[in-house]
């Protein structure tokens, strides 16, 4: 009887096969499995080595610094340098014969009040949760709403006004103070955390590469168009928003920190368990 030649092995992840096509279980069911799938601790590890974990820690407290250095000087001042200037010729893209341009980058903001982002932020992590993956809701609840309460903080100290008696037109007039930006702040953490989950992750799931990159053009659109629509409603200085995307900026690397963190103690974990059992 001749020899069935081998075939080459699937490859997997996690212990689970990566692209598999396991005809025998019901499409949800695999749906399910490819969702909930995850990269390995072992693989976890290999992206923080020692040098990179000391760039990533020197490069986020020379971060931190400069934003208290920052936020000490919008305490005492009520702008920066270039404010104004940059705020008014921003501003000028309202005279600009395309109100859909406006309203395309005005979205960003209209779609981060604090209603909207709370709902969009709470179905995510449910939505993770549902699919198991439970590591990455409790570090996306760090990057969304842990970059909330650090923003609300910090804005009650400085208590930078927001821009009035100047030639800057203000949609509406809210309450707290100017530095930081709450908006700018929660897109650069939450939609951040979720753009690095699906580049991170797009490997892990070969069968949701479009889904994936549908999810990275949108948290893109938003991290890019937060800031000028802040400015172009006439919300924030120039300044606020540089501050937020610094503050934002140190919450999403804790986050991403964090998640790797919890995936290399778990994956430990299991391995002493099964060592224990066998």
């Amino acid at each position: 009887m001749a020899q069935t030649e081998n075939a080459s092995p699937e490859p997997t992840r996690a212990g689970r096969p990566v692209g598999g096509n396991d005809s025998g279980t019901p499409g949800w069911r695999r749906v399910y499995a490819d969702l909930s799938a995850g990269p390995s601790h072992q693989e976890e590890m290999a992206r923080w080595s020692g040098t990179r974990v000391a760039i990533v820690g020197a490069l986020w407290i020379l971060g931190l610094a400069l934003l208290v250095v920052m936020a000490v000087s919008a305490h005492q001042n009520a702008t920066f340098p270039g404010d104004v200037g940059l705020a008014v010729w921003v501003q000028g893209l309202t005279s600009v014969n395309a109100p859909w341009l406006v309203h395309f980058i005005n979205f960003a903001s209209d779609a981060n009040w604090p209603t909207p982002a709370g709902a969009t932020a709470i179905a995510v992590i449910v939505a993770l949760l549902i699919f198991r993956r439970v590591r990455a809701g409790l570090c996306t609840i760090l990057a969304g709403f842990g970059a909330d309460g650090i923003n609300v903080m910090l804005n009650g100290w400085v208590a930078r006004p927001r821009p009035n008696n100047v030639h800057i037109h203000t949609v509406a007039h809210l309450g707290l103070h100017s530095f930081p930006s709450g908006h700018v702040t929660h897109v650069t953490a939450f939609y951040g955390f979720l753009l690095y989950l699906s580049v991170s992750e797009r490997l892990v799931h070969p069968h949701w590469r479009v889904f994936l990159r549908v999810v990275q053009v949108i948290c893109l659109y938003f991290l890019i168009f937060i800031g000028p629509s802040r400015v172009l409603e006439g919300e924030h200085w120039p300044s606020d928003v540089l501050a937020s995307y610094l503050l934002g900026g140190l919450v999403l690397v804790v986050a991403i920190a964090a998640y790797h963190g919890l995936g290399i103690a778990w994956g430990r974990y299991q391995e002493r368990k099964g060592a224990a059992g066998a």
